[in-house]
This record gives structure tokens, sequence and C-alpha cells, in this order.
């Protein structure tokens, strides 16, 4: 469908148009820009998700096999799939979006690996919601898919029991995904767990090394006030004890100049007197 390859902001008008000549086409819904940008990689780049998706029949197999070391290869390979897909997505779409929309592209992508269905609504290029696959029961396609009739069955009705004495293999296969989907889910939460530790522990030694670098500045700090300190006392008694000595010396000076200037006066006095003798001979 067209309308369907159109970025949402555009989809409502040329829907609208269409329906002039089909009314039917008017009850269609505009795609969510994460849902667009599934339709888009579909159209343009099928290959790549083709490979995601191949991946949920192989974590299914495994599962039946109870191969644990294949589902935590598997479930890795998983991953890396996923974001590199998405990423793929976005180029394609060529716009910036946020975490909330990156997070249900990438949501969309695990529940087509894991839900046959989904992978079925999802390559029909007509999504006009995200998908979401909790690891139990199955993915609720009601409304996701654009023009599709609903089915006569909810997608959650319990699934129909198999024939007494016989194991219905449907069951069991959803059962292996379920599970398949839970383990990968521990696994992707735990490694969440782990580097979150990891980061508190590193914070936890950045502040205990910046802690202690400022408590060894407020310590020479402390020390350094209490030197100044102690040269400030040395300093005042020093001051203090030559402003003592100092007291006796002005007062002999002060003695001193007064012998200085009576002998003055004598000398000048006895140099009088002998002028007036040389005068009077």
């Amino acid at each position: 469908m067209d309308l369907y390859a159109l970025p949402p902001e555009e989809f409502t008008a040329a829907r609208d148009a269409a329906a002039k000549t089909d009314k039917t086409l008017k009850a269609l819904r505009k795609p969510t820009v994460s849902a667009w940008l599934v339709n888009t990689l579909v159209r343009r780049d099928s290959r790549l998700l083709d490979e995601l998706l191949a991946l949920g029949s192989s974590l299914a197999e495994a599962q039946r096999q109870g191969r644990g070391d294949a589902l935590r290869e598997l479930g890795q390979q998983r991953r890396q799939l996923v974001s590199a897909v998405a990423r793929r997505a976005l180029d394609l779409g060529e716009r910036e979006v946020s975490a909330t929309v990156r997070g249900e592209l990438e949501a969309t992508l695990e529940a087509a690996v894991a839900d046959p269905a989904s992978a079925e609504a999802v390559r029909t290029g007509r999504l006009v919601r995200p998908l979401s696959f909790a690891g139990f029961g199955g993915v609720d396609l009601e409304g996701a898919v654009a023009s599709l009739p609903r089915p006569r069955t909810s997608p959650k009705t319990t699934p129909r029991k198999a024939a007494a004495g016989r194991p219905d293999p449907s069951a069991a296969e959803a059962a292996a995904l379920e599970a398949a989907g839970a383990l990968d889910d521990a696994v992707r939460r735990a490694e969440a767990a782990a580097r979150a530790v990891e980061e508190q522990e590193r914070s936890l030694a950045a502040a205990q090394a910046e802690e202690h670098a400022a408590a060894e500045r407020v310590q020479e700090a402390q020390e350094a006030v209490k030197a100044a300190q102690q040269d400030h006392v040395q300093a005042r008694r020093r001051r203090t004890a030559v402003e003592k000595d100092a007291d006796p010396l002005v007062r002999r000076a002060k003695a001193a100049a007064k012998a200085v200037a009576a002998a003055q006066g004598a000398a000048d006095a006895a140099r009088e007197a002998l002028d007036r003798a040389r005068r009077g001979r």
C-alpha cells in the first residue's frame, strides 16, 4: 500500500485525497514514526530484516533441544542484529528520533523475532503502531496492521487443547519461544544490572579519591595556619623585647646629649675668658 510508504506527516493529506475516490481508505490510521520506520525498512532493505527474522526459528529449535549454549549465542546474535537493523531503519528514515521512538523500533523488531505472527505483520509493510513482546503470552496484534481483517479469535486466546494422549506441537513451540524470550530478557537484565554496579563502583572510587585529596588539602591548610600563628607569636615577642631594651638606651642618649651641650658651653666660656686675658696684657 503506497500510503504507508509516505512519512507520517504526509500520510493524512494523501489518505484524504485518495479517499475522495475510495471512501474505504478514510478509515486507515496514520502510522507512528516507529511503525513507519519498520515499513520503510521492509520496502527498502528487506534482506537485512529477513536475516534477523530467521533467528526466530533457530532460537525455537535451540530451545526445543535444550541447547543452552546455543541459546545464549543466538541471543547475543539477536541483540546485535536488532541494534544493526534499527540503525539501518533510522538511516533509511533520514531523521533524528527520540529515545522513546528508538525503543519502540527495537521492541517491534524483538517481537518479530520472538513471535511468528508478529513477523508476518512486520513483513506486510503496513504497521500502524509498534509491537511489544513481554516474554510470555502472545503479541497483541489488534489494529497493528492496516487493512487486515480482525481475527475471529483474540491473539491472547488460550491455545487449543491437544488431542488426548498427544502433545500439541503449536503449544510446545509457543512455550519454547516464551522460554527463550524470558531467558534472553533475564540475561539482558543481569547484564544491565552488572553494568550499573560497575558504574556505581567507579563513581564511588572516584568520590573516595576526591574526598581523600580534599582532606589532605584541609590538613595542609590547617598546618600552614598553625605555623603562621606560631611565627606571629614569636615576632610579637621579639618586638616587645626590642622595645624594652630600647628604653634605657634612649635615656642614656638623652643624658649624653645634655652632657655634650654642657661641655660645649663650658668650652665656649673658656675660649672667651682666654680671649679677654690676651687682650688685657
